[in-house]
């Protein structure tokens, strides 16, 4: 014979478990903003020079048979992406700091438990992340097509087939916070 066990109740995080999370949450926003900023405005200025000045001195010039412009934009393109790659890593910080201090500013008088702000983490992280790649790719664009416009194609395909994953996840998390209210309202009704 099996004996049943009670339903485990929910741990509540304390609230020095809420103070935790609210001072290394504003530590890592504090850190990761400037930073952020720092990698935006060098991508852009790269992007300006490469575009106004360099490649327009470039036309028309061949490097040992091979056409310049091609070249500068291989070498923007790679300064980009590893700006942009940076970039992410700062923006995953700054998500995560920016839900842990909405879970303690909204959630603790709700004894939101740490699985639910990792929900609102997941749904948060990916709706920011389709933005951040979306404006990322308004940046590469012409530098892959004027490589080769079949690359800027099989990008954005493979961005938009990615975009549309990140938000089935959010709303993937989301729905499962929203069942639960739903099912804990339902409880209340009967």
């Amino acid at each position: 014979m099996t004996e049943k066990k009670p339903p485990e109740e929910k741990a509540v995080p304390s609230k020095e478990y809420y103070e935790k999370v609210r001072i290394k949450s504003r530590e890592a926003l504090l850190k990761t903003i400037p930073s952020i900023l720092l990698y935006v405005i060098t991508a852009v200025l790269v992007t300006l020079f490469g575009r106004l000045v360099f490649l327009p001195i470039a036309g028309g010039i061949n490097w040992y048979g091979y056409p310049l412009p091609e070249i500068l934009n291989f070498i923007i393109l790679v300064t980009l992406l590893a700006l942009v790659a940076r970039i992410l890593v700062d923006v995953r910080r700054a998500v995560d700091a920016i839900a842990g201090i909405a879970a303690c500013e909204i959630g603790a008088p709700y004894d939101v438990s740490p699985e639910e702000v990792g929900h609102y983490k997941t749904a948060f992280r990916g709706i920011v992340y389709v933005i951040v790649v979306s404006l990322a790719f308004l940046l590469f664009a012409d530098h892959l097509t004027n490589i080769s416009p079949g690359l800027s194609a099989v990008a954005l395909i493979g961005i938009v087939v990615w975009a549309i994953y990140q938000i089935w996840s959010a709303v993937r998390a989301v729905s499962k916070e929203i069942n639960r209210y739903a099912s804990e309202w339902a409880k209340k009704v009967r």
